[in-house]
């Protein structure tokens, strides 16, 4: 069997690293040729080349890439405007596309974000088995929830994989006759586990003073996108501080912008002006994206998700929890069905600052700290190792 995933983003982002466990998932198996093809270039190929897979790139237009749902309503008429007099490069960057899906003569095509849905969904051959992966509540986006179900009635033997049941629940309610499985992410447990902190190392990368051994360190890891929740963990930051004044703590938020969808990061100078209305500016420090997540984990004492909208899945938790580390969870869509509460991760009121400091408050203590992780890692073993994604993706497939 032949897999050509299409994805319109190279980065490394939540869909790009399912879409590398995707691939590593099916070379571990055996019997499977996996190919991506993306629109853009990026780490990503480098890490499915490396297990592997064949990768092509057919470089979309810069308007096209700009265009998206996340920004503000102007932003997005701008860069509708601009696909309009890119019209050109637009007519040949299709063509290419369709010639190199016809090329690969794939026996399924898996689609992994929007644009590679909507592109690749109407330029895959008809006899073709085309697998839509979803990674985001649909019904919120102000275009997707109208063509995403249409794309459904073109291609009425498409199969939408939604990475948790929220999501899959929301797409059937926009689109009630679409075959939808739910396949919940992984992770690589034996890359994501418990290993030893490194504290001045985390001090050093964000540029501060190193942390005396009683610190505890808090990290925020995410993408610069706004609904992420930065400005609640840096709240939340100021009322512990303000709560527990004498306590030794650290804040940090680690990652960076890595799509280009105009509208829709935060900055990190708007970051840094938060700490210091905050009252945490000696305590605060940004990081930029690392490639070796896993040592992130490890050296934060305390994973904090703090996503002001529902989570479609929320990776960075099941990768944290997997280190061994306790998570605080904003507790609301996809997030909500990854851990039991109190017992392998703490959830609190998504938005919510006074609560969110509350749970922060609990980790202060060792002890908590440690039965939690343990409990934590136990559960991410049990329920989002690698191993079980290859059989239910070739059920897929089958279809």
């Amino acid at each position: 069997m032949k897999v050509l995933f299409v994805t319109p983003a190279a980065e490394l982002g939540g869909a790009e690293r399912c879409l590398v466990d995707c691939v590593a998932a099916l070379h571990e198996h055996g019997g499977i040729q996996a190919e991506v093809l993306a629109l853009a270039d990026g780490p990503l190929l480098g890490k499915v080349r490396a297990l592997g897979a064949r990768t092509q790139i057919i470089q979309a237009p810069r308007n096209l890439a700009l265009l998206g749902e996340s920004g503000s309503t102007s932003d997005s008429s701008d860069a509708v405007l601009g696909l309009f007099a890119a019209a050109p490069s637009l007519v040949r960057f299709l063509a290419d596309l369709r010639e190199a899906i016809a090329d690969a003569r794939p026996d399924v095509v898996h689609t992994n974000g929007m644009k590679a849905h909507l592109l690749a969904g109407l330029l895959t051959p008809a006899q073709t088995q085309l697998v839509v992966h979803l990674h985001d509540f649909i019904s919120a986006r102000r275009a997707s929830k109208r063509l995403l179900p249409a794309l459904r009635r073109i291609r009425r033997k498409a199969v939408f994989i939604a990475n948790s049941q929220a999501v899959a629940r929301d797409f059937t309610s926009i689109a009630p006759r679409a075959d939808v499985r739910t396949i919940y992410n992984v992770v690589d447990t034996t890359y994501f586990q418990a290993g030893a902190a490194e504290p001045d190392w985390l001090a050093n990368l964000a540029g501060v003073q190193s942390p005396t051994p009683e610190t505890t360190s808090f990290g925020l890891v995410a993408t610069y996108a706004r609904w992420k929740g930065h400005g609640l963990f840096i709240e939340a930051a100021g009322l512990l501080k303000r709560a527990q004044p004498q306590a030794q703590v650290r804040f940090y938020v680690v990652g960076g912008p890595i799509y280009e969808t105009v509208g829709s990061q935060v900055l990190a100078c708007e970051l840094l002006e938060r700490a210091r209305s905050s009252g945490i500016e000696s305590h605060f420090g940004l990081i930029p994206f690392q490639d070796d997540i896993a040592r992130v984990y490890r050296s934060l004492n305390v994973v904090v998700h703090a996503s002001t909208q529902p989570e479609p899945f929320g990776r960075t938790i099941v990768e944290a929890m997997a280190c061994a580390r306790p998570v605080i969870v904003a507790n609301a869509g996809g997030a909500r069905e990854l851990f039991d509460e109190g017992i392998n991760a703490t959830g609190f009121e998504p938005g919510n600052a006074t609560e969110l400091a509350a749970a922060m408050m609990t980790q202060l203590d060792p002890d908590a700290r440690a039965r939690l992780g343990q409990s934590a890692r136990q559960h991410a073993v049990s329920h989002f190792g690698r191993s079980r994604l290859a059989p239910e993706l070739l059920r897929v497939y089958a279809r």
